[in-house]
């Protein structure tokens, strides 16, 4: 009977995992930091400018019988400059994170290989070779996309749900409500999503575990193998590991990839909500200066 995978974050590791990050790159990922803050603000901000851009020079223009083009240009490159800070700042932001990620499994895998040294005899004896490769290979290789996209990923939601809801609020603060209420649907579905999807995962990287120990045995003992005629019983062995193997990153991405497209959908709906809402806000005058900016604003 196989040992029901751990679904509950463990802190400890991810403790650990950070502490291997600050221990040599503190001042780089503080610097990493800043730059996600930039892109974030620049990325909201460039959206809140387009209602200065379409009302104060756009409008006026195209009402006017000789326009001046001169100040919609300044307007323009005004706004080139404020997505220009966010484009640097995600290009020096990627560039960064990529030294901190690899520099730290380096770290990691030098850690590992000296504690291996310190290991007892019983340890290799409990463990596949093939399964210990793995950790080398496949886990660190997963460690390192958590590095390099999972945390920049998790600071840059963050400071975008605290920037993007503070300019909620002071846009529209009805269509704001209109947006919790269709958000907390969507996180009750990502929840039960990504526990699918997390659970195979894990289950995906034991079977990768295993399917390498076994590999490695057959390769070095295949001349027993030969000898004792055991290549079919060797072959229904592998067929049966690849097999699970094959089920299980097939769950894992199946529950992966229908998060996108679901996500998206509920963007769509939320995208009429607050169009709907929007128009009726508008017409019955709740919050008119600003519920046309706000349907804009989320739809961009």
């Amino acid at each position: 009977m196989n040992k029901k995978p751990n679904m509950k974050p463990d802190f400890k590791i991810l403790k650990r995992v950070l502490g291997y990050v600050f221990k040599k790159y503190k001042i780089t990922f503080a610097i990493v930091v800043v730059c996600l803050i930039l892109s974030t603000v620049s990325s909201v901000a460039g959206n809140l400018y387009l209602q200065t851009l379409i009302d104060d020079y756009i409008i006026p223009l195209m009402q006017a019988e000789n326009p001046i083009y001169s100040s919609l240009l300044k307007a323009i490159f005004t706004m080139i400059g404020i997505y220009g800070v966010g484009v640097i700042a995600s290009f020096l932001h990627s560039i960064l994170m990529a030294k901190i990620s690899e520099g730290t499994l380096k770290q990691i895998r030098d850690d590992m290989f000296s504690k291996m040294q310190k290991l007892p005899i019983r340890y290799f004896d409990l463990n596949t070779n093939g399964d210990i490769m793995s950790r080398y290979t496949n886990d660190t290789d997963t460690l390192s996309q958590m590095i390099s996209q999972g945390l920049p990923q998790f600071f840059t939601s963050a400071i975008t749900i605290i920037v993007v809801f503070v300019s909620m609020v002071v846009t529209n603060i009805y269509l704001t409500l209109v947006v919790i209420a269709s958000l907390v649907l969507t996180l009750f579905v990502t929840k039960r999503i990504l526990s699918n999807s997390g659970k195979y995962f894990i289950e995906q990287q034991e079977s990768v575990g295993k399917l390498n120990g076994y590999i490695e045995e057959m390769i070095n003992g295949q001349k027993v193998v030969k000898v004792f005629c055991h290549e079919e019983k060797a072959k229904e062995d592998f067929d049966k590991l690849n097999d699970d193997l094959c089920d299980k990153v097939y769950n894992a991405n199946k529950y992966s990839n229908i998060l996108g497209p679901v996500n998206g959908a509920f963007g769509n709906v939320l995208y009429a909500l607050i169009a709907l809402f929007g128009g009726i806000f508008a017409v019955s005058g709740v919050g008119r200066s600003k519920c046309r900016v706000n349907c804009f604003f989320f739809a961009t």
